[in-house]
């Protein structure tokens, strides 16, 4: 059980987020001052630093927490899936999508600064590739628990290294990236199907051609 103590504290992280995130969005990351946040928020200096301990990890607590409103609703598209071809599909689809016009993702991966962000979702990605395929995966396991652990994780992996892919140097539209992702994983996946399992159909059903890619 969470501690009265441990819901402030969690309450102040997300307050300190969303006022940075404003500010990055109104002026851009190279403005934003660790004061700034501070009288936002109405605390100290040092409590912001206490939070976050410094500016990149800052940007770290900021990327992950998008990445956190993508995976809820790659979550919710997964729990509503007839299949996980279709799932996977609309799933990445969703994401690439909300990537297009989340307001920070287009300041950071837009502006002159974007250099301080870009590291976060290619060469220093591990935090945010880590968290992401663990708490998809988990979704996905409880979806289709026929799926092998081991597979779907490495499933789940693969879609978010190819979907940071798209999202920082985009190639071709959102649907066909979208489809693409989940043709690869979801062929990956039927090969290696439960073979205690009936058959792999559930998982190797064909991934379905969006209307209207853009």
């Amino acid at each position: 059980m969470t501690s009265f103590g441990e819901r402030v504290r969690g309450q102040l992280r997300q307050e300190l987020l969303a006022a940075a995130a404003a500010i990055v969005v109104e002026g851009g990351w190279a403005r934003l001052r660790m004061q700034a946040i501070a009288d936002e928020v109405g605390v100290s200096r040092r409590t912001v630093y206490n939070e976050f301990g410094s500016k990149p990890k800052l940007a770290e607590a900021l990327i992950l927490q998008v990445t956190e409103r993508f995976l809820d609703e790659v979550e919710q598209v997964f729990l509503a899936a007839s299949d996980p071809a279709t799932g996977w599909r609309d799933a990445v689809s969703s994401t690439l999508r909300a990537a297009e016009t989340d307001p920070l993702l287009v300041t950071v991966l837009t502006g002159a600064e974007s250099a301080d962000f870009l590291p976060l979702l290619t060469s220093d990605s591990a935090a945010v590739v880590d968290h992401a395929s663990a708490r998809m995966a988990g979704t996905v396991l409880r979806r289709w628990p026929e799926i092998p652990p081991g597979p779907a994780r490495l499933a789940c992996e693969s879609t978010v290294r190819l979907a940071l892919s798209h999202i920082v140097r985009p190639g071709g539209s959102v649907g066909d990236a979208a489809h693409d992702i989940a043709e690869l994983v979801v062929g990956y996946l039927a090969g290696v199907a439960d073979p205690a399992a009936e058959s792999g159909d559930d998982v190797r059903a064909r991934v379905p051609q969006q209307s209207g890619h853009s």
